[in-house]
């Protein structure tokens, strides 16, 4: 059966588009034919719209589940970047232990400006860090920071864990009243630290992104949004799609939501730097013409230059008060026109949907998988999420690359968070070794945070590269069956899922030559956790790559609340680095 396909190109013939909307003044007669020519001398037995009745229904989100966990009350009282974004702080290696001496800090300041001074020593006795040289294992000069840490700070995780007879143990040498207000304040600051609000971790680490959905009643009945593939980064209306899967459902009930009527007067709409709708009207300076440019595909500038300059006299706004986080069913709209006449405006949506049914190809400010009619409206939802935010500098990134020659894919460990709280390069913590040869340096993936490109020197060569002790042959050929790459290049072998399946994961290894006793080898941070295994669908890792980072973030909420989560995010990669693997080498 042959298949025909359309494809619309735009074309122009120059990128500027200034002449077309130029009033250039000739002589009377034209300036006539130009205002005949825009349609102003046109006259339409119709009216202009002086008022608008909207009857909708309002309900909140009232549910919230990360990932496949459990269903948990919508928090409120955050946006929603805070709820789904924010990860535990880290409890191993070297962030562990930063993490763990900064909430220890905490404790302190507050013991020392209650005149409690006298228990810090005693609580750095009793809960100092344990096996410091062991957890943290990144380098020398991550070492001599966390033996400061070690010794100035105590360990608060120990600290909120242990009964409260063994903390009262380690203050018997304080005073009676010393010790009872001592104890006061650490109830107060474990209870502070238990009451941190958590509705589990959405993060999905076999699909590098959030999964997660929240869920609202309605008059007919339960309306989950699912967000099954988040990166990170804003949240809208865009990143939920409508499901009625069994197993997304959140357990709520129907929901009987009162209609509220709304009576606004309608404004013509305008944005900043709009032209005058009327040819002989003077604008102002943020109009400016001479800025509009379009190229041959750039059909979004087309669309809003024609709209401003022809279609803007008929769309109107109409203003709705909604609350924040909440899904709104418009189920009338009346607009009363200046003779008087009332209009009914029907949902373009249902139209659509009755026409066409789920094949639909345009739809705007719709939840995907909607299926709008009589007894419900599209909803439209107004997401709690944060305008803009501050990012703060990675502490942890890693690369996921595909290598072909070797036929597998790398997860490169770039940078860990340090026993100081920053991000500290793998590359810096190994020992520096001079290169047996500088022209076998490959490139190393580059990093968004630094221009220092870490080489391959850096790296030390296998010990069959380097001449034995006391090798009197100088200049002699030397055979290597391979050249290895460097430890912080972690790699991922493909396997299949099942013996009778096709599909195909990837699963995180260790190379076989490596070795301890010069500086840590393989994933020493938490996008790469140590601790268990690790898999990956094949298709997350394309061939250009895909960066995840672990960075803090600061948002400001609409009630002027400061909101600090620390996030995982995941970004399109930057090519293809060279991970150094070659064989066969004759030196």
């Amino acid at each position: 059966m042959s298949e025909f396909w359309e494809r619309l190109e735009s074309m122009v013939h120059a990128p500027g588009l200034s002449e077309g909307v130029q009033a250039r003044i000739a002589d009377p007669l034209w300036m006539l034919a130009r205002q005949a020519q825009v349609g102003e001398f046109t006259g339409d037995d119709a009216a202009q719209p002086a008022a608008v009745r909207v009857v909708s229904r309002t309900t909140r989100l009232g549910s919230y589940r990360a990932g496949g966990g459990a269903t948990v009350p919508y928090p409120e009282d955050r946006p929603l970047e805070a709820v789904v974004e924010a990860t535990a702080e880290p409890d191993f290696g070297s962030a562990g232990l930063h993490a763990a001496a900064r909430a220890g800090h905490r404790l302190i300041r507050r013991l020392r400006a209650r005149g409690l001074g006298g228990a810090v020593p005693l609580l750095r006795a009793a809960f100092g860090h344990r096996a410091t040289g062991a957890i943290v294992d990144v380098g020398e000069p991550g070492r001599a920071a966390a033996g400061l840490l070690a010794r100035w700070a105590f360990d608060a995780g120990r600290l909120a864990a242990v009964p409260v007879g063994e903390i009262e143990a380690a203050l018997g040498g304080l005073g009676k009243d010393d010790r009872v207000r001592a104890m006061a304040e650490i109830e107060d600051w474990r209870a502070a630290r238990a009451a941190v609000p958590t509705a589990g971790s959405s993060w999905d680490e076999q699909r590098l992104e959030h999964s997660f959905s929240v869920a609202a009643s309605t008059t007919t009945g339960e309306l989950v949004l699912a967000a099954p593939e988040h990166d990170g980064g804003r949240l809208d209306w865009y990143t939920f799609d409508l499901t009625r899967e069994r197993n997304e459902t959140h357990g709520l009930a129907a929901a009987d939501l009162p209609r509220r009527t709304t009576v606004a007067v309608p404004t013509p709409i305008r944005y900043p730097g709009m032209p005058a709708s009327r040819w002989w009207e003077f604008e102002d300076g943020t109009v400016h013409f001479g800025d509009i440019e379009a190229g041959p595909a750039d059909l979004a500038r087309l669309l809003v230059a024609e709209f401003a300059t022809v279609y803007a006299d008929d769309h109107f706004v109409v203003p709705l008060p909604v609350p924040v986080g909440s899904l709104t069913e418009i189920e009338s709209v009346e607009v009363v026109d200046t003779f008087g006449r009332r209009t009914r405006v029907q949902s373009t949506a249902k139209i659509d949907f009755n026409r066409t049914g789920t094949a639909r190809n345009w739809r705007l400010f719709e939840l995907t998988g909607d299926e709008p009619n009589d007894s419900h409206p599209s909803p439209w939802l107004l997401v709690p999420a944060t305008v803009t935010g501050l990012s703060g500098p990675a502490l942890e990134q890693v690369t996921l690359t595909r290598d072909e020659t070797a036929n597998l894919a790398w997860g490169i460990e770039e940078l860990i968070e340090g026993p100081l709280g920053r991000g500290m390069r793998r590359s810096n913590t190994w020992p520096r070794h001079p290169s047996t040869d500088p022209s076998e340096s490959p490139p190393s993936s580059e990093s968004s945070e630094s221009s220092e490109s870490p080489r391959f020197s850096e790296f030390p060569p296998s010990p069959e590269s380097l001449p034995s002790a006391g090798s009197s042959e100088e200049g002699a050929w030397r055979y290597r069956l391979e050249a290895t790459a460097p430890p912080w290049w972690v790699p991922f072998v493909a396997e299949r899922v099942a013996a009778d399946s096709a599909q195909i994961r990837l699963r995180r290894a260790r190379m076989r030559d490596w070795t301890p006793t010069a500086g840590p080898v393989g994933p020493q941070g938490t996008l790469l956790d140590p601790r268990r295994p690790m898999w990956l669908y094949e298709e997350e890792v394309p061939a250009g790559g895909v960066r995840v980072q672990r960075a803090w973030q600061l948002a400001r909420w609409h009630d002027g609340s400061l909101h600090v989560w620390l996030r995982r995010h995941k970004r399109p990669g930057r090519g293809d680095p060279s991970s150094g693997i070659r064989w066969d080498l004759l030196e």
